[in-house]
């Protein structure tokens, strides 16, 4: 279906339209991220508290409307077909579909808890081949891309079926058991960004592939310059930069790893106002893909312990995400990088109105900010005898009648919560 806009101020809103857009960051207002009905006149007025202007989608909305014209004179935008278009050119889709842009679309089959149980086992494959390949290239090794190339498309499959449950897997995991490396975090994030964006099935292979290489030239790293705590010289950094002159040396030695893989490796430390590196690219000139694991790059080191760093929340990295947008990441990329990962992540603690502790354990597509939650700590902070299933999408208010919503999210360990060892009902 296609998508046609109208841009107007608030005080033209009317019962039945369909908000698509805001004039500042969902982030920053009480709205869902990806719009909403307008289904009373309250709804604008809390809409007149945020914003002068909006975008309506004339399609969605349950009124009659003029063809899209903007009545701010602005161009009618699509915010998703640019980037499906050329992500979908780069992974060598047809002219045509190139010329016809449409967005696949990627349909959850089996439910989180299910898809938990059947993919557990590949999921500390993955985790297992991913250290396997850094201790490898570390001792000078080859490693057998074809195998690697193997477990990326079950991830992907996986993924594919269920994107809420390698998310848990990754997140929620046994730090004493198993070793998981940023690459590989950041491969099943970048199949969720993909997912939703609806990019071809080799486009997603090739995301999760490019970003599980991205990194391996930081095996040639002194370990004294990658774990350094504080302020890195201006000679280390050049050094540090240098891991992706590496990164790209061993891949043109490696058998099979695409053409779209080595220039996403390129460009992933490139950024959008060409302050980035190695070639400080602008724009345009940055490869859909590239940008997409610029992106997710980030997004994971934010919310990573580093050396030099703790660990942020996931309602920090997201308001970090948004203060970079169109400097360091394209604006629309970010916005549809928090639609598809959620503002609370799948494996988040969060802290409710209630006072309760929550853990997130799949998303609302239609609803990001009110996703499916496991209770765990009650008002006192103290362990529930047993933990309750909410979905936030359906349960409004709290036992109480009031209005229950996440204040915030939480680091692991807060309030003694360990989400290592939540057990999810199939």
């Amino acid at each position: 279906m296609a998508v046609e806009q109208k841009t107007m101020l608030v005080d033209q809103l009317q019962v039945g339209m369909y908000v698509a857009k805001l004039d500042r960051p969902w982030i920053e207002t009480p709205f869902p991220l990806q719009g909403f009905y307008v289904k009373d006149l309250s709804d604008i007025d809390t809409l007149r508290r945020y914003c002068r202007e909006v975008t309506i989608d004339t399609v969605r909305s349950r009124i009659a409307l003029e063809p899209a014209q903007h009545e701010l004179g602005a161009p009618a935008r699509r915010p998703q077909q640019d980037v499906v278009v050329q992500a979908a050119t780069a992974a060598g889709n047809n002219a045509v579909a190139a010329a016809k842009p449409r967005r696949p679309t990627y349909q959850t089959t089996v439910s989180m808890p299910q898809e938990v149980m059947a993919s557990r086992e590949l999921h500390r494959h993955f985790a297992g081949s991913v250290e396997g390949i850094y201790q490898k290239l570390a001792r000078g090794s080859s490693i057998d891309t074809a195998a690697v190339k193997d477990v990326v498309s079950h991830v992907v499959d996986s993924l594919i079926r269920n994107p809420d449950a390698m998310v848990w897997l990754s997140r929620v995991r046994d730090k004493d058991s198993y070793s998981y490396h940023h690459a590989f975090r950041c491969a099943i994030w970048g199949t969720v960004f993909g997912r939703h964006l609806g990019i071809s099935r080799q486009a997603l292979e090739n995301l999760a592939f490019g970003m599980t290489l991205m990194d391996v030239g930081k095996a040639r790293m002194p370990d004294g310059l990658l774990n350094k705590r504080g302020l890195l010289t201006p000679t280390e950094r050049v050094e540090l930069r240098r891991h992706v002159d590496y990164s790209l040396e061993i891949l043109a030695g490696l058998p099979g790893i695409p053409s779209q893989v080595m220039q996403m490796v390129a460009e992933h430390h490139e950024r959008y106002d060409g302050s980035g590196y190695p070639n400080r690219l602008i724009g345009k000139a940055i490869s859909p893909l590239g940008k997409m694991a610029g992106l997710v790059d980030t997004y994971d080191a934010m919310t990573s312990d580093r050396p030099y760093a703790r660990a942020m929340t996931s309602v920090e990295a997201v308001s970090k995400l948004y203060e970079l947008r169109n400097t360091e990441f394209q604006s629309q990329l970010v916005e549809e990088f928090i639609q598809a990962i959620g503002v609370y992540p799948t494996g988040t603690l969060v802290h409710l109105s209630n006072q309760e502790v929550g853990v997130v354990i799949a998303q609302n597509p239609e609803r990001r900010l009110r996703p499916k939650l496991l209770v765990l700590l009650d008002g006192d902070k103290k362990p529930v005898a047993r933990p309750r299933y909410v979905d936030m999408l359906t349960t409004s208010h709290d036992s109480a009648g009031e209005p229950l919503r996440i204040i915030t999210s939480l680091l692991p360990g807060s309030f003694g919560v360990d989400p290592a060892k939540v057990q999810l009902a199939a």
